[in-house]
Formats: C-alpha cells, sequence, structure tokens
C-alpha cells in the first residue's frame, strides 16, 4: 500500500509541474510591460522546485543572514513575466520553528542572472497528507546583463512536501516545492 501511494503521489507531483508550465504562460505572459526606471517591471511566474535538506547544519549563513540548523539546496524550472528562468536556492531552515534564509539565483534562457535575498517561514505543521505551505519575501540584489545593479522585491508562496529520506547526512530528505512569485523589478538606471 505504501508503494501504490507514494506512486499515486509522484503521478500528482508530475500533473501538477505539467499544469504549472502550461498555465503560467497563458496567465502571465501577456503581462510584459514596458520598463520604467520608477516603478519597474512587474515580476510573475511559478517555478516547480525539488531540493535536499539535511539537519544539524553549524556551516556560516548565507547572504547575510542567520544561520539556521538545517541546510536546503533546491533547484528547479519555471515560466515567469520576463520569460523562462532556472531557479537555484541555497538556505537554512529552523527546526522547530519557521524562519528561512538564503540566496536564490534565477537565470534567464539566454544566461543573464538576478540575484536575490530569500527570507521566509513555515508557521503551520503540515497537513494530514504532509503537504506543507510557506511564504516570505524575495530582496533584488543584481545580477548580470539586462539584470546588473536590478533592485526591488517580490513576495512568494509555497507549497511543498517530503518525498522520502530523514533530514540526516547519510540519508538527507527529498522534498518537492511549487512556488508562486509576485513583485517588482527595479531595472539600473543607465
Amino acid at each position: 500500500m505504501e508503494n501504490k501511494n507514494r506512486t499515486r503521489n509522484r503521478i500528482l507531483l508530475a500533473l501538477a509541474t505539467i499544469a504549472v508550465v502550461i498555465a503560467v504562460p497563458l496567465v502571465y505572459g501577456s503581462t510584459l510591460l514596458t520598463v520604467n526606471a520608477q516603478s519597474g517591471r512587474p515580476i510573475d511566474g511559478a517555478f516547480a522546485v525539488t531540493a535536499t535538506a539535511i539537519a544539524g547544519y553549524t556551516g556560516p549563513a548565507y547572504c547575510g543572514g542567520t544561520a539556521y540548523n538545517v541546510e536546503v539546496e533546491a533547484h528547479g524550472l519555471g515560466y515567469t513575466s520576463l520569460g523562462a528562468m532556472s531557479f537555484s536556492l541555497i538556505k537554512t531552515v529552523q527546526s522547530p520553528g519557521p524562519a528561512m534564509h538564503g540566496c536564490l539565483t534565477l537565470t534567464a534562457a539566454n544566461g543573464d542572472i538576478l540575484y536575490a535575498t530569500y527570507d521566509g517561514s513555515e508557521p503551520n505543521p503540515p497537513n494530514a497528507h504532509g503537504f506543507r505551505l510557506s511564504s516570505g519575501t524575495l530582496t533584488f540584489t543584481g545580477g548580470t546583463g539586462r539584470f546588473s545593479g536590478a533592485s526591488g522585491s517580490a513576495t512568494f508562496t509555497a507549497s511543498f512536501t517530503r518525498l522520502g529520506g530523514s533530514f540526516t547526512s547519510s540519508s538527507p530528505a527529498l522534498i518537492s516545492a511549487y512556488y508562486l512569485v509576485h513583485g517588482n523589478l527595479i531595472p539600473h538606471d543607465r
């Protein structure tokens, strides 16, 4: 029965990923607006992400924040109002407790990179099926190419679940997450 539930959960996650990849361009593709140096440009998007988490972290903090006791590394893909982007996150999470802090890198299809600090919380325990919700803020800190000197911020909400593992160095937890991002990106005034 456990294998049947795992297979069902993996199929549901795959279907959700496909829905995000199809729906986001339809919803956000029409929001490409002219960049204005004062008001910036809306950034809206969705990402499907896979992560590993290891408890007992004692290393340095990422992006100038507090180093918490669980280290998480996440990678994924998504589509935003700025086009398709890859997602790379390194953060620490306080366990138990809701705090999270780290560094996010979004890379456009042409290789331009947008950097952000990541601050969030997951205040509620998982539901009966193991899903958690989290939310927080991204603060854009520049980048390369068209994102050089960019600033601004965005909020995110995420839904995630642990797929396996036990948060140890010998068996890191494997996590699947889905992010929605909404905010404003201000280009460097050239």
